[in-house]
Order: structure tokens, then sequence, then C-alpha cells
């Protein structure tokens, strides 16, 4: 199984929009993998994980064809995880093609409601699917479970396990430190995960509510691996960084190997 990150900061990326505090000053003057644009992932050139502002750059950037992607699981619906609004350009006049993929998005129900208010969108080009939480689903060659997350309270955001030929990824991002149902229902399953995707939003700074750091980050990687949940030699990784967490890419990679973690950037794949 590979996953690739597209995008791979918060909400305002990194620099941010309209920042102009040391730690974006110096990613701008850093480039490379100091640059990140907003959180987005993709597994084994199938499954989309989250439809954000930044899609189109990442189709760019990555060399993906969007035309070609057929199904998406949506996080939640902040906008940096979830901004459907180029669907209106999925058609005739926009986008000329003898033959129109669906493109399905699978999630809970605000993600139905976002959909319904994009103007000018063919419908017949672009499907939903409701995700009840901890239900494996077939998608594709994929099954996935929607896990519920520590994060949006106005409604059922998500984390994902995501399954392929007896390769497990555990995806957890945006979310705090998991609520015990969705640890529970983890080890429930008497398996573990090949990858798990941290979030880290806060890096070096403690971060109590709807995300994590780096210190969270490790304490739920020790209590997932007191479960089995996690093996010695599950790969594991940490993502969705905030300019306010001051560290630049080098920084971020040196500290998170003493932790046992590696570090994701944009158009970063890991094979596992």
């Amino acid at each position: 199984m590979k996953l690739t990150y597209l995008g791979t900061a918060a909400a305002e990326g990194w620099p941010a929009v309209f920042c102009e505090c040391p730690n974006c000053k110096r990613a701008r003057e850093l480039g490379g993998k100091n640059v990140r644009t907003r959180s987005q992932a993709l597994v084994d050139g199938e499954l989309l994980i989250d439809f954000p502002v930044d899609t189109y750059y990442h189709s760019l950037s990555a060399g993906i064809e969007l035309s070609k992607i057929e199904d998406v699981i949506v996080t939640h619906t902040h906008p940096d995880h979830f901004s459907p609004y180029d669907l209106a350009y999925k058609g005739e006049v926009y986008s000329a093609r003898l033959e129109q993929k669906k493109i399905t998005f699978h999630g809970n129900a605000a993600v139905k409601k976002r959909l319904g208010e994009i103007p000018y969108m063919i419908e017949e080009n672009v499907g939903y699917e409701y995700l009840p939480p901890f239900v494996p689903t077939r998608i594709g060659n994929f099954e996935v479970t929607a896990l519920k997350a520590n994060h949006k309270r106005d409604e059922d955001a998500y984390v994902y396990l995501i399954v392929r030929d007896k390769k497990r990824l555990l995806y957890l991002h945006d979310t705090g430190y998991l609520y015990p149902q969705t640890i529970e229902y983890l080890e429930g399953l008497g398996i573990s995960a090949d990858l798990v995707s941290f979030d880290c939003t806060g890096c070096v700074k403690r971060w109590i509510k709807n995300h994590m750091g780096f210190y969270e980050a490790f304490a739920l990687s020790r209590a997932l691996e007191l479960r089995g949940i996690i093996r010695p030699d599950t790969v594991k990784m940490v993502n969705h960084f905030s300019h306010n967490g001051a560290w630049d890419h080098e920084t971020l990679c040196r500290e998170a190997d003493k932790l046992g973690f590696g570090v994701s950037y944009d158009n970063l794949t890991v094979e596992f």
C-alpha cells in the first residue's frame, strides 16, 4: 500500500496566507519541504482523502488526473479538508470528455449538505454515500471504516481505518487524543496497523482540545502499542502542521526522530 501526502499543513497553510511571523518568513526563505499546502492524501493512486481548497493545485504538483478519481473519503467539512466547489466544473463546457467518470464522496451527513450547496453542479457526475461510524464499508478496492474523531463538535468528524490486501492504514487527521470509544473499537478488532499517520498540528506546543502535537501523538502511540493496535515495526508518521508550531522541516525531522516518528511533507509517498 502507498500513502501519498499531497498537502501537509493545517487550515492556514505554511507559510500562512496572510502571516508575516518569523516561522512563515523562514518557510518562505527556505522553500522546498518547508512550504506546506492544506491537508490531503491519496492511497494507492485511487482513494482520495479529503477535498480541500488546494485540490486543483495538488493535481498539478502530483500529476493526478482528477477526472479518473472515483472515490473520496471525507474527514469533516472544515474548508481546509472539504471545499468541493470545483465540482461545478465537472461537466460539459468546463471539462470536455467523451465519458465522465462519476466521483463519489463518502462521509458524514454534513458532506451531503455541503454538496447540495454547489451551484451548477451536474448531479449525475457527483455521488454521495453516507458512512456510519464503526461500520466497515467496501469502497473500490478498499475496506474503509469511519472512526469517530475528537474534532469538529457540530458534526461527526471522522478519522479512518483503511485496509487493502491485509495492509492497514490508520489515518488520524484531524483529531485530538482519540476518544476511548474509538480506541476500544480498534482494540476489539484484534488487528494492528502497518502505518499510522498522527495529527501534529501543535508541533512542540501542548494541544489539549481538537488537535495534537508531538507529545500528545507520542502518548497516543504508546497507548495504542500497549493495546496491540501498533506493533514495534509499525510505520509512524506525523502530519498536519500549523505555522504556530515554530519548527522548520529539518528541526521537525530531528525532534520527531527522537520519538520514533517520520515527518510528512508535500508530495511524500510512503510505501508500506
